[in-house]
Protein backbone atom coordinates (compact mmCIF):
# COMPACT_ATOMS: atom_id res chain seq x y z
CA UNK A 1 0.00 0.00 0.00
CA UNK A 2 2.58 2.42 0.53
CA UNK A 3 4.21 1.84 -2.72
CA UNK A 4 0.58 2.70 -4.33
CA UNK A 5 0.87 6.42 -2.33
CA UNK A 6 4.46 7.13 -2.67
CA UNK A 7 3.89 6.41 -6.76
CA UNK A 8 0.57 8.36 -6.60
CA UNK A 9 2.28 11.09 -5.20
CA UNK A 10 4.85 10.91 -7.52
CA UNK A 11 2.35 11.54 -10.35
CA UNK A 12 0.78 14.28 -8.94
CA UNK A 13 3.84 15.77 -9.00
CA UNK A 14 5.16 15.31 -12.36
CA UNK A 15 1.49 15.96 -13.50
CA UNK A 16 1.68 19.46 -11.40
CA UNK A 17 5.49 19.96 -13.20
CA UNK A 18 4.27 19.40 -16.80
CA UNK A 19 1.17 22.51 -15.91
CA UNK A 20 4.06 24.55 -14.41
CA UNK A 21 6.02 24.26 -17.57
CA UNK A 22 3.78 26.31 -19.57
CA UNK A 23 3.46 28.86 -16.38
CA UNK A 24 6.46 31.64 -18.10
CA UNK A 25 5.28 34.64 -16.40
CA UNK A 26 5.97 34.87 -12.24
CA UNK A 27 4.25 37.58 -9.91
CA UNK A 28 7.65 39.26 -8.50
CA UNK A 29 5.70 39.94 -4.81
CA UNK A 30 4.13 36.16 -4.24
CA UNK A 31 6.41 33.88 -7.03
CA UNK A 32 2.62 32.42 -8.13
CA UNK A 33 3.36 31.53 -12.05
CA UNK A 34 0.94 31.86 -15.29
CA UNK A 35 0.36 31.01 -18.42
CA UNK A 36 -0.49 34.38 -20.05
CA UNK A 37 0.86 37.79 -19.50
CA UNK A 38 -2.18 38.68 -19.08
CA UNK A 39 -3.33 36.69 -16.63
CA UNK A 40 -0.29 37.44 -14.15
CA UNK A 41 -1.20 41.52 -14.60
CA UNK A 42 -4.79 41.24 -13.95
CA UNK A 43 -3.20 39.21 -10.56
CA UNK A 44 -1.18 41.86 -9.87
CA UNK A 45 -3.58 44.42 -9.87
CA UNK A 46 -6.48 42.47 -8.24
CA UNK A 47 -4.46 41.23 -5.04
CA UNK A 48 -1.60 43.34 -4.79
CA UNK A 49 -3.27 46.76 -6.60
CA UNK A 50 -0.64 47.54 -8.49
CA UNK A 51 -1.29 50.39 -10.90
CA UNK A 52 -0.41 49.09 -14.15
CA UNK A 53 0.42 50.37 -17.17
CA UNK A 54 -0.52 47.68 -20.59
CA UNK A 55 1.91 48.71 -23.19
CA UNK A 56 0.95 47.81 -26.75
CA UNK A 57 3.87 45.28 -28.17
CA UNK A 58 3.40 46.29 -31.71
CA UNK A 59 3.11 50.52 -31.20
CA UNK A 60 4.30 50.52 -27.61
CA UNK A 61 0.97 52.61 -27.04
CA UNK A 62 -0.19 52.75 -23.44
CA UNK A 63 -3.33 51.82 -21.58
CA UNK A 64 -4.68 51.99 -17.99
CA UNK A 65 -6.60 48.57 -18.47
CA UNK A 66 -6.41 45.26 -20.18
CA UNK A 67 -9.70 46.15 -22.10
CA UNK A 68 -8.43 48.99 -23.75
CA UNK A 69 -5.40 47.43 -24.91
CA UNK A 70 -7.34 44.28 -26.44
CA UNK A 71 -9.83 46.39 -28.30
CA UNK A 72 -6.91 48.39 -29.65
CA UNK A 73 -4.63 45.38 -30.83
CA UNK A 74 -8.01 44.02 -32.42
CA UNK A 75 -8.72 47.01 -34.44
CA UNK A 76 -4.97 48.67 -35.23
CA UNK A 77 -3.34 45.23 -35.36
CA UNK A 78 -5.87 42.64 -36.45
CA UNK A 79 -5.54 40.65 -33.51
CA UNK A 80 -8.34 38.15 -32.95
CA UNK A 81 -10.01 37.82 -29.79
CA UNK A 82 -9.41 35.16 -27.24
CA UNK A 83 -11.85 32.69 -26.96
Amino acid sequence: MANYVENAGTRKKQSLDKVNFFKKHSCNKCDKKFSKEEELMNHQQIIHGKNLEYDCKECNKNFSNMEDMRTHLQREHSYKKDR
